[in-house]
């Protein structure tokens, strides 16, 4: 098994569902995509630090007859059933190149290590008005994010809700 550290019992039960269409439908019908945005948003169940997660029911063939449930980040999943079981198995955290811990949009995902996903963060933290300094934190933004899709609010006023006053009219030194 590669880097990923899970039981091989978990590892096993993963590899089952992600060749499981209805689990792949289950995993898609959570995805919205909202126009202009590049992400795709995740609209399900959501983590205590902002990611989707999703619980997956498996019949596991397991002689007491039920199924085995398990919970899965869902951009893990996502990343799984993008990239196959080995591709997953290899890859330590997958980070978000947008930020956005909804995002379910395989080409803003990037495998990295723990050490590499901190330090990127390290670098991003303190962009003016970015994901990574909303004032209501993580799984707050994520929540507010979900709602705002499930319902159909303007996303723009929903991540602007989050900005800091001091960076709500700053204009950067350099770029864009």
């Amino acid at each position: 098994m590669g880097v990923t550290r899970m039981s091989a019992e978990t590892a096993d039960r993963l590899r089952m569902v992600l060749g499981d269409p209805g689990v792949r439908a289950r995993y898609e019908e959570k995805i919205q995509v909202v126009t202009p945005y590049a992400c795709r948003f995740w609209t399900g169940a959501i983590t205590g630090r902002g990611h989707g997660r999703i619980w997956i029911a498996h019949d596991t063939n397991n002689p007491t007859g039920g199924t085995k449930d398990f919970c899965v980040i869902a951009h893990r999943l996502g990343f799984g059933l993008a990239y196959g079981f080995a591709a997953l198995m290899d890859t330590e955290v997958i980070a978000h190149r947008c930020d956005n811990t909804l995002c379910q949009e395989p080409s803003h995902w990037q495998p990295c290590t723990h050490a590499e996903n901190k330090r990127q963060w390290a670098a991003r933290r303190h962009e003016l008005s970015g994901p990574l300094r909303d004032t209501r934190g993580a799984r707050e933004r994520a929540l507010a994010i979900r709602d705002a899709v499930l319902t159909g609010r303007e996303l723009s006023s929903v991540i602007g809700d989050g900005v800091r006053p001091v960076d709500r009219d700053q204009l950067p030194l350099w770029g864009s």
